[in-house]
């Protein structure tokens, strides 16, 4: 049993420096690895502070969103649902990865931070203490990319989908041009349908 708790809070820790890494905030790394707060602060926040700001409780800021942080968070998602259901990761583990590659694939710094991929992961599952989930990921009918909706929404692809947006105005919009790059677009809505 010893051996058991020592690896379990090793790995704890492990995960706790990866989100610190990618800039969670100290309540958020506690929600995630169970550790308490006084340990992530003796540990991880003594140099550095932990990110000021107001705690995200609602989804409510994907809605309000551009089509370029939408179409983004809808990329983290399709990752993260990918890497939790299909695969079969722990849901911190899946945080942690999905983050990582999101990163990756973003042609500049990435639109979604840290806290609002949390945000995200707890809204489509409902983990973490968070409630019932409230966003879904939905098929867009026409591109066949997958992309956020709010849970429940029957109307979704009335309007098209986040992606069927992004490529449409590409062509005529500077700000999405600069965050995609031309020969990514296509291929970004493709993968993640």
């Amino acid at each position: 049993m010893g051996s058991l708790y020592a690896e379990t809070h090793i790995r704890a820790l492990q995960l706790a420096k990866q989100c610190v890494d990618m800039g969670a905030r100290i309540r958020t790394v506690s929600r995630i690895t169970g550790l308490e707060l006084p340990m992530l602060r003796s540990m991880f926040y003594q140099d550095t502070s932990s990110a000021p700001g107001r705690w995200l409780e609602s989804s409510d800021w994907y809605h309000r969103s551009s089509v370029v942080d939408r179409a983004e968070a809808s990329i983290f998602a399709v990752i993260f649902d990918t890497l939790l259901v299909e695969h079969g990761y722990r849901p911190s583990e899946a945080l942690v990865g999905a983050y990582r590659l999101y990163q990756e694939r973003c042609a500049l710094a990435p639109a979604i931070p840290f806290e609002r991929a949390f945000n995200l992961a707890c809204e489509m599952h409902g983990i973490w203490d968070s409630g019932p989930p409230q966003l879904a990921l939905h098929n867009c009918r026409r591109c066949h990319s997958r992309y956020l909706v709010a849970a429940g929404d029957q109307t979704a692809d009335l309007g098209g989908c986040v992606f069927c947006k992004l490529l449409k105005r590409y062509h005529r919009d500077p700000h999405i041009q600069a965050h995609f790059v031309a020969q990514n677009v296509v291929a970004i809505a493709s993968n993640v349908g």
